[in-house]
């Protein structure tokens, strides 16, 4: 079950960054400007954003298989619609329903989680979870560097709703239902306020998705820029910039070894805790190393790998302290959580593509803005709150 959930969840990551190799070769393509390029990357966050909010009730209702299983249609359908594209409005307009059809693995694959396991070993099982989440955008350049290479950028999404049809077909004949209660009144417009409601009101419950928030919407405006800098300023080919995306793979690797074998013995706090200090670390020193107009693979990817080890320590664990006290609207809490994730991750995209001057100053300066902001919101509304810090919580 964990290894298609992680498949599931994975999916709108791996969309997300598959065709980022391809992005100056649609620019040639379609005639656009980069800018536009961006925007379909922004496009797509804000698409799977809104998507995860829609889902979580509908699941909540009627459950999380049927529910999954329409998004992957949608999914199929924006695919193919993406390949199909004559122009750049076009594939703005096609990533849209791609991203709305994605949105439901993301959310439905945390609620999952929520139905089947409690806390502590939701923890170890959304480790495991973010790790395809967060490897996804990593290795997802590596296999669209060598699909533009031997082929081209259709390639990438012909590749993509062969996927997006071989999950559906395995859920549609191996996956049992895990909502075993659904709420007939979970669509009921006043629930649905009042379950939002319910959540936001809770101080511990937006301390912890701040912190998943800047995590994942970092790595996500990361990966907005990345193609520019890496390939326009540092010149690496699309294979070699897919391959050097394995460096911030194998830093979220070390993060969720880490993170799996100490949560019983610390706990999630102070995990989140010592997470704080390498999103912090290494998104300072790019932007330190940027203003000095140090611009190298390693000076970009060095303190990027920093991050992502921070990453790879606070997403499951921030994932885990914001779901748990939540099982009776498990699918509303994961749909307001991934809206932040990926919210945070479109504002970012946006601002990043506004502000590029050619330098590696504006989505390091995201970063930094991103980690003060969500581990302020954490530390003030979760740790400062503890009555005691106790491990194995």
């Amino acid at each position: 079950m964990t290894p298609l959930v992680a498949a599931i969840t994975a999916l709108g990551a791996l969309t997300m960054s598959m065709y980022t190799p391809s992005m100056p070769a649609i620019a040639d393509a379609l005639g656009a400007e980069p800018g536009m390029v961006q925007a379909t990357l922004s496009i797509y966050l804000i698409g799977f954003a809104v998507g995860q909010l829609f889902y979580g009730p509908l699941s909540d209702r009627f459950g999380r298989r049927p529910v999954l299983m329409l998004g992957l249609v949608v999914f199929i359908a924006g695919t193919a619609a993406c390949g199909l594209a004559q122009s750049i409005e076009s594939l703005i307009a096609a990533r849209l329903v791609q991203a709305l059809g994605a949105a439901a693995g993301a959310t439905l694959g945390r609620a999952m989680v929520r139905d089947l396991y409690a806390r502590d070993q939701a923890a170890r099982v959304l480790s495991v979870i973010g790790m395809s989440l967060s490897v996804a955008p990593a290795v997802g350049p590596v296999i669209g560097g060598y699909l533009q290479i031997l082929f081209d950028w259709h390639a990438i999404f012909a590749a993509l709703g062969a996927a997006g049809l071989a999950l559906l077909l395995t859920i549609a004949f191996f996956m049992p239902e895990t909502n075993r209660a659904p709420d007939p009144k979970a669509l009921v417009p006043g629930r649905i306020v009042s379950s939002f409601a319910e959540l936001v009101r809770n101080p511990a419950y937006i301390g912890y998705m701040a912190v998943g928030a800047v995590s994942l919407g970092g790595l996500f405006t990361f990966h907005a820029a990345a193609p520019f800098v890496l390939m326009g300023l540092a010149g690496l080919t699309p294979e070699q910039y897919g391959w050097s995306m394995s460096i911030t793979v194998a830093a979220y690797l070390a993060g969720g070894v880490i993170a799996n074998r100490l949560v019983g013995r610390l706990g999630l706090d102070r995990l989140i805790f010592a997470s704080a200090f390498l999103l912090l670390s290494g998104s300072s020193l790019m932007l330190a190393l940027s203003l000095v107009h140090i611009v190298t693979v390693a000076s970009v990817l060095g303190p990027m790998a920093l991050w992502t080890m921070g990453i790879g320590i606070s997403l499951p664990n921030s994932m885990a302290g914001a779901l748990s006290p939540f099982p009776r609207i498990a699918g509303s809490a994961s749909a307001l959580m991934g809206f932040m994730q990926m919210g945070v991750g479109a504002v970012g995209s946006i601002a990043v593509a506004r502000l590029h001057d050619g330098t590696v100053t504006p989505p390091a300066s995201a970063l930094l803005c991103f980690a003060v902001v969500g581990y302020g919101l954490w530390w003030r509304l979760v740790w400062c709150r503890r009555k005691r810090p106790e491990a194995g919580e």
